[in-house]
């Protein structure tokens, strides 16, 4: 995020951020979106979570 001169934080704290998309019929129509006060605490299996649950909450909207 330090590397990004348009990035725009919720808070001075967050330090890491993982955003996941949620698609319905191959549109976007929201994203999952969770901050970190902690550098790089976001794993693969944690994307990968994020991922399936993006698809369950596309199949309940």
């Amino acid at each position: 995020m330090s590397k990004e001169k348009n990035y725009l934080a919720c808070s001075v704290k967050v330090k890491s951020e993982i955003v996941v998309p949620i698609f319905k019929n191959g549109k976007p129509v929201g994203e999952i979106d969770i901050d970190s006060h902690e550098v790089s605490p976001f794993k693969e299996e944690d994307k990968i979570f994020l991922e399936k649950l993006a698809e369950l909450v596309a199949n309940i909207i």
